[in-house]
């Protein structure tokens, strides 16, 4: 990696950093704000944003622990790195998401069902835009993060934020048509904006067990590593590639043929060759195992 890339990961990890201390701090304030302003302005649907928000609480300490533990560097107990706790922090995240919707799934089902009618302050209008923008920068942060540190997490973490935005501008538009006169949107809301997040809960379940699992990266990423491999002079055909990803690294596993009748020395710079070629065009290619035999 050369050093630019490694001043520019440096760089991205300490804002990474700095966005996932802001969030927390903010998503705090946002959740004990909007769910005071839900009870005072009696708005079912931004106590259901306040609790996405609450929720996101929970989500920033865990991308923190994740983040954290996923830097440290390979050992003899963990040969392959922390990188699986990225997923494990996602399973948590969805849970937590999913647990903390259920409950005012269940309350907004009540109003409906009993027909109380409700007006909701104005204050509750200014408080949901005030939390799209502030979650709208979070997300935009966190998604550039996830990108560029290539992190399971994060990008969980982003998806979560980008639902609290959608959240809080379906309780601005509920206040307008709740004052408008249709008094039964404001529940009704509150149980779209909770299976919205549940839907997004269980994408996020999902990719964190196919992490945790060590399921097979797309085919054409295999089929790409192939093409890369038999490029390299002395390889004769590529029969196997297997690659799983551990946090935001790649793990490689190669069977590969090369002519029987080359020496130990160049079957070596060959192996070397390889892992260089593809650690260059990808940085997060992490351990890459290489099985040889010879050509039949």
């Amino acid at each position: 990696m050369s050093s630019d890339n490694v001043k520019t990961l440096a760089k991205c990890k300490s804002c990474t950093t700095k966005t996932i201390a802001w969030g927390l701090v903010a998503n705090l304030f946002l959740a004990t704000f909007k769910i005071f302003v839900g009870f005072l302005g009696r708005s079912r649907a931004l106590l259901g944003s306040g609790l996405c928000n609450l929720s996101d609480v929970t989500s920033s300490i865990a991308v923190i622990i994740g983040v954290r533990y996923a830097n440290r560097g390979p050992n003899e107990r963990y040969p392959y790195g922390y990188g699986k706790v990225e997923f494990i922090v996602q399973v948590i995240i969805s849970c937590f998401m999913i647990l903390g919707t259920l409950a005012l799934i269940f309350s907004s089902f009540i109003v409906l069902a009993k027909r109380i009618l409700v007006v909701q302050h104005t204050v509750v209008f200014f408080v949901a835009i005030l939390s799209a923008i502030v979650n709208g920068l979070l997300f935009k942060f966190a998604h550039c993060g996830a990108k560029e540190l290539n992190s399971p997490v994060l990008k969980a973490h982003a998806e979560h934020n980008k639902i609290d935005v959608i959240s809080s501008l379906l309780v601005a538009i509920g206040v307008i048509v709740t004052r408008a006169g249709i008094h039964w949107i404001d529940p009704v809301i509150a149980i779209f904006e909770c299976l919205d997040v549940i839907r997004g809960s269980l994408v996020i379940l999902h990719e964190g067990v196919k992490g945790v699992m060590d399921t097979n990266m797309p085919e054409k990423y295999t089929e790409g590593i192939k093409e890369r491999i038999l490029e390299v002079e002395g390889v004769h055909k590529v029969n196997n590639v297997r690659a799983r990803q551990a946090g935001r690294y790649i793990i490689l596993d190669v069977v590969l043929q090369l002519d029987p009748s080359i020496t130990v020395l160049e079957s070596k710079k060959i192996n070397q060759t390889i892992k260089s070629l593809l650690r260059s065009e990808n940085r997060y290619v992490g351990h890459v195992a290489l099985q040889i035999v010879p050509t039949e």
